[in-house]
């Protein structure tokens, strides 16, 4: 049987709607498929803070937004690619402050170690140098590195150290005679000091080590006795005990005994010793020792009883006096004048005991003094 063409036309309608549909199936199904599988996974590294963010568009621009993550105009990121996962890590402008030698400066990084940012200055620590912090320390927003200028340096300085002088007394010598037994010798000493300066400025200063150039001899000097007399209190009455004792009647301190009679210019004494006198003085007397050592008097006479001290205003040096108190308690008898003191001024006498005891004693009298011819 022979069909007509317009038989098959009709025949070929229907298949033609089949593949139409077919095809347009297909697309949608493609199209349905496509827009399933094109979420991305994303893992956002800022800092501290992870975030993980499922996304269908591929630029990390829209990520970050769809992610509510905010960048300023310094902020940047890396992006990687991984097993289907997308990975944008951010890196923060960081304001870092480097103070150098004292002075500072603002830096800015996306973070690295202390070591690098340095070399990055082009900033080179000296071995004594002081860093704030390790050098393998990173770096974070806000932070200080300071870095101190270290210097040692070593002086050495020469001194010279004056000799002592030692002196020794010696009673033979006349007073106020020195006598150089050994010259002395200045030391000399070589010191070597160890300076720290810190950003230019002395922070200490430490002695290491001192080297003795020449060694210090001591000077030696011999020299005569001082003056006998001990300078007496402006006021007598501080020498006087609280109970003043008295020696016996017949006791004599001096060289001519007790007296046994004064009348008509005569003094005559218990060992029958005369002695003649021309004048009489009123005086207050006190008393000094030199008990322990060898006392010279003004006159460079040895300090002994029987060798006074005066004012020699008033009674000249040599006059030759026998010397009795008022109270008639004691006779300090012959003696001579041979010394002088700071307070013994005017009417006043310094009678001469061996023992500190007996000059407390006697302690302060009312005496005369009979001026022997």
């Amino acid at each position: 049987m022979h069909r007509t063409k317009k038989q098959k036309n009709n025949r070929a309608r229907p298949l033609r709607r089949l593949l139409i549909v077919a095809l347009m199936v297909a697309a949608i199904a493609a199209a349905l498929s496509q827009t399933v599988f094109a979420q991305n996974n994303y893992v956002i590294t800022d800092g501290d803070r992870v975030t993980v963010h499922k996304s269908y568009s591929t630029d990390p621009d829209v990520v970050l937004d769809e992610a509510g993550i905010e960048l300023s105009e310094e902020d940047t990121y890396t992006t990687t690619y991984n097993d289907g996962v997308g990975r944008i890590d951010i890196q923060r402008m960081q304001m870092v402050t480097v103070v150098n030698r004292g002075a500072p400066s603002v830096i800015g990084t996306y973070g690295e170690t202390v070591a690098d940012l340095l070399g990055r200055l082009n900033i080179t620590l000296g071995a004594n140098d002081i860093l704030s912090c390790a050098p393998d320390a990173l770096t974070y927003d806000g932070m200080t590195v300071e870095i101190v200028r270290r210097e040692i340096r070593m002086e050495e300085h020469t001194e010279t150290i004056p000799c002592r002088t030692n002196y020794f007394e010696d009673p033979e010598l006349a007073p106020g005679t020195e006598l150089v037994l050994i010259e002395g010798v200045d030391g000399v000493v070589t010191y070597k000091t160890q300076i720290v300066y810190e950003n230019g400025k002395e922070v200490s200063r430490e002695v290491v080590s001192e080297t003795v150039e020449t060694e210090a001899v001591t000077r030696l000097v011999v020299k005569g006795p001082d003056r006998a007399i001990d300078d007496q209190p402006d006021d007598p009455d501080h020498r006087v005990p609280d109970t003043v004792g008295v020696l016996p009647e017949s006791t004599d301190p001096g060289e001519s005994g007790a007296t046994d009679g004064i009348a008509n210019g005569t003094i005559t004494t218990s060992t029958g010793m005369t002695y003649t006198y021309t004048d009489t003085l009123t005086v207050t007397a006190t008393a000094y020792s030199c008990e322990g050592r060898t006392g010279i008097t003004y006159s460079g006479t040895v300090a002994r009883v029987g060798a006074i001290a005066v004012d020699p205003k008033v009674i000249p040096l040599g006059t030759k006096m026998y010397i009795v108190s008022n109270d008639g308690q004691y006779v300090y008898g012959y003696c001579t004048a041979e010394d002088t003191g700071g307070s013994i001024k005017g009417a006043r006498v310094d009678l001469y005991f061996d023992t500190f005891a007996e000059c407390w004693e006697f302690g302060v009298r009312t005496c005369t003094v009979y001026i022997l011819g």
